[in-house]
């Protein structure tokens, strides 16, 4: 359950971030339905690259996240964002006939940590209203 509210998470601080920023965007000239299924898949691919290769990004940077009193998170945060636009964009498209393409464009590294900070809020405000509290 918790990768699913993660996904929605992602899909919908994706689509804030894509419409703050200027320097992240997805494809154009598509439906409102082909780009929602576009954010989907990046909010899961977000999701799956979080899970598994942030823990190995983060044990390896530990002493930076000591030195800079964690601001380092800022950083792989962002590489995480472009990790994951990096996949889906050799991914050629999803669907019958490859209809929907599917990518996130990432203009800098800048744009990509602030990105990844508003994804972040989001999906956290998210899974935390859909996720069960444990006592």
């Amino acid at each position: 359950m918790e990768i699913v509210a993660r996904t929605i998470g992602n899909t919908a601080g994706l689509w804030l971030a894509t419409r703050l920023l200027s320097g992240l965007s997805v494809p154009e000239g598509v439906g409102t339905t082909q780009m929602w299924l576009n954010l989907a898949v990046l909010g899961l691919v977000l999701a799956l690259v979080n899970s598994l290769v942030k823990p190995v990004a983060r044990f390896l940077a530990f002493p930076l996240y000591i030195v800079t009193f964690g601001l380092f998170a800022l950083v792989v945060n962002g590489a995480m964002l472009l990790l994951a636009g990096w996949l889906t964009d050799r991914i050629e498209a999803l669907g019958a006939g490859g209809s929907v393409p599917l990518g996130l464009e990432v203009s800098s590294f800048g744009t990509a940590v602030v990105g990844s900070i508003i994804v972040s809020v989001i999906s956290s405000i998210i899974a935390a209203l859909l996720l069960p509290r444990e006592d």
